[in-house]
């Protein structure tokens, strides 16, 4: 709703003069026909209506008018679509609004309006409001203003909004209309309109909608680095620090032990007891290189990775190297000595010791 000073002659040709009619001071009386529409009528809200079946109707711009409404304009030099300015001055602040007209059902004398527009027009049921047909602008902007933050929930507005606004003929700057979207009611005012300052046609026009913040909504702000900082640390408790603790000793753990390839143990079959001295020196030696390299470990690791003196020395190679097995060596006094020659002191196995035989040899001249 917005307040002015009375200016129910202009006609709502925008002061235009002949553009849309006739200059200001003509509006009433031209060449002797009437132009305007005005009429008194009671105001009742839509849920009133006799019918009882139009509550969908309140979240829309339109009204029902009597059927005399209809005849008379019929007689008049109008500009279509009809419009009309709604105002209440009984108060003695006057309240206006804009609209278009459904249907001319209503009972004589009265007019149903949506249940927003009551609110806007401060008007109770039986309440006089004057109906007044004018002419407006077509619409090229609005800028409008949820009234709850709810409205951010709405995947599409710009989809739901154009199939809102197809049940309002005009918007009035200070209205705040209602619509329904998935059972939910929302509500937005009009704050600024263009290119008229107080009201605009929107039928069938290209409006461009702007939107304000929504009432309560409030800027995300960025974190500072010490809320950040709250954020990452762990809470102080107990079980908190028992698992922080216990991440930082396997962290320790995983850092100080060594990867150690083939750290199994190994029997060999058929091993001579001359041998076993110096594998048991080799192998002792191997252990204590092994128990240096475990210093840093836990005494639970240390106590699983001892070996036995009685078991071959565990194999050690670098890592990325692959293992193919030992040299064979006989033993002493076996039927061949590692270089491949008999016992018996023996010349060497002949390969190919028989003859060839030629067929077909030629005689010899």
């Amino acid at each position: 709703m917005y307040e002015d000073s009375d200016e129910s002659e202009d006609f709502g040709y925008g002061r235009l003069g002949g553009v849309f009619g006739p200059p200001r001071g003509f509006n009433i009386r031209h060449a002797g026909r009437q132009r305007q529409f005005r009429r008194f009528y009671s105001a009742y809200p839509i849920a009133a209506h006799p019918e009882g079946n139009k509550q969908n109707l309140n979240y829309g711009g339109k009204i029902f008018m009597p059927a005399s409404a209809l005849e008379e304009i019929s007689h008049l030099e109008v500009v279509y679509p009809l419009l009309f300015k709604l105002q209440n001055d009984e108060s003695g602040d006057i309240k206006r609004t804009h609209c278009g007209v459904l249907e001319f059902t209503a009972e004589e004398g009265r007019v149903y309006l949506p249940q927003w527009m009551m609110e806007v027009l401060d008007l109770e049921p039986g309440n006089t409001v004057e109906a007044i047909n004018v002419a407006l602008l077509h619409g090229s902007m609005v800028k409008l203003q949820p009234q709850s933050t709810d409205f951010l929930d709405i995947t599409d507005p710009k989809a739901v909004l154009e199939n809102a606004l197809r049940l309002f003929s005009a918007l009035t700057v200070g209205d705040i209309i209602s619509f329904e979207y998935n059972d939910k009611i929302y509500r937005i005012a009009v704050l600024e309109t263009q290119p008229s300052p107080s009201a605009i046609n929107v039928v069938e026009t290209d409006l461009s909608v702007d939107f304000a913040p929504p009432i309560g909504y409030v800027e995300p702000t960025a974190p500072s680095s010490g809320a950040a900082s709250s954020q990452n640390s762990r809470p102080a408790s107990s079980i908190a620090r028992a698992i922080q603790s216990e991440e930082d000793r396997a962290k320790e753990k995983h850092g100080a032990a060594k990867i150690q390839a083939f750290s199994g143990s190994g029997r060999v079959l058929g091993r001579k007891k001359a041998k076993a001295s110096s594998l048991q020196q080799q192998q002792s030696i191997n252990n204590e290189d092994l128990a240096q390299q475990q210093d840093s470990s836990s005494a639970s690791a240390k106590s699983n990775q001892v070996a036995d003196v009685n078991d071959p020395v565990p194999l050690d190679i670098p890592l990325g190297t692959l293992f193919f097995g030992y040299p064979v060596v006989p033993p002493p006094g076996s039927e061949k000595d590692p270089d491949g020659e008999a016992g018996g002191g023996s010349n060497s196995k002949q390969s190919f010791l028989g003859e060839g035989r030629v067929l077909s040899q030629r005689r010899k001249r």
